[in-house]
C-alpha cells in the first residue's frame, strides 16, 4: 500500500497497518531488547504486571536503550503521527506490553486523555498510537482487536458489551500500526504457551499533557544527545518558558 492509500485508510478506518515498517534486523533488535527488559525488571521486583500478572509493561524506554530512541524517531511512524496530530505532536508515553499467555482479553477502550473528554468525542485526532509488532499477530496469541471506523462515532464503548463489527488485526512482526486514538480496540485473549510483544509509542498534540511527564523523566544523557526532532517529541518546543 503507498502512503496516499494508507492515509485514506487510516482516515476512513482508523488504522493501517504499515507492512515491513521495520528491517527484519531492527525486529530483531527490539524483540530481544524487550524480553530482557521483561526478565529485568520481574527480577527486580519493579515490574508493573496486569492481568493476574500474565501481562507486563515496561515504561520510560527511552531511558532504556539507544535503540528505542532511534525507533520512535522513524519517519514511518513521525510522517502518519505528524499527520493526525500536527506537526509539532509530542510523546506522550513509550512502552514494552507483553501479553503473556492465558492471558484473558482486554475491554474495548479508548485512551487516555481522550476517555476523559467531555462528550461529544472529536472526530478529529488528539491523540494517536503506533504499535510495533515484535511476534506475529495471530487470532489465538491475543491479536489486538478493534471496531473499524469507530473513531468517528463520537463516544466510546460501553463495559463488556459484545459489538459484531469487531475484527482481530492481521499484522506479522515487523510491521507498525498506526492507530487514530478515538478507535476503541482492546488485547484478544493470548490462548497459546508463549507471550505476544509489541512496543507502544502513544503521541498526543503538543498542547495536550501527556500521559507521562517525559522531559523530566527522561536521563540527562539522552536529552543531551537528543536531536531536534526527539527535543520536539520530548516537550521541549512545547514549554514556552523553556524557550525564552
Amino acid at each position: 500500500m503507498d502512503k496516499t492509500a494508507a492515509l485514506a485508510h487510516l482516515d476512513e478506518h482508523g488504522y493501517v497497518v504499515l507492512e515491513g515498517a521495520l528491517t527484519p534486523d531492527q525486529a530483531d533488535a527490539l524483540q530481544s531488547r524487550s524480553y530482557e527488559l521483561i526478565e529485568e525488571e520481574r527480577a527486580a521486583g519493579g515490574q508493573h504486571v496486569y492481568q493476574d500478572g500474565h501481562s507486563q509493561r515496561v515504561w520510560n524506554l527511552l531511558n532504556k536503550g539507544r535503540i528505542f530512541e532511534e525507533m520512535i524517531q522513524l519517519p514511518q511512524v513521525l510522517d502518519f503521527q505528524s499527520y493526525l496530530l500536527g506537526d509539532d505532536c509530542v510523546l506522550s508515553s513509550y512502552t514494552v506490553n507483553m501479553i503473556g499467555a492465558g492471558a484473558d482479553a482486554g475491554q474495548l477502550h479508548i485512551d487516555l486523555p481522550l476517555s476523559s473528554f467531555p462528550l461529544p468525542l472529536p472526530t478529529n485526532a488528539f491523540c494517536g498510537n503506533s504499535v510495533f509488532v515484535l511476534d506475529d499477530f495471530t487470532a489465538e496469541n491475543g491479536a489486538t482487536r478493534v471496531i473499524p471506523g469507530s473513531h468517528k462515532y463520537g463516544y466510546g464503548p460501553e463495559p463488556d458489551k459484545v459489538y459484531d463489527e469487531e475484527i482481530q488485526l492481521q499484522a506479522r512482526k515487523g510491521d507498525i500500526v498506526i492507530f487514530h486514538g478515538a478507535i476503541w480496540h482492546a488485547s484478544g485473549a493470548n490462548r497459546t504457551a508463549t507471550a505476544r510483544m509489541i512496543l507502544l509509542g502513544f503521541f498526543s498534540r503538543s498542547f495536550l499533557k501527556p500521559q507521562q511527564d517525559n522531559l523530566k523523566l527522561v536521563k540527562p544523557e539522552v536529552l543531551e544527545r537528543a536531536t531536534p526532532t526527539m527535543r520536539r517529541l520530548l516537550g521541549v518546543d512545547s514549554q514556552s518558558g523553556l524557550n525564552t
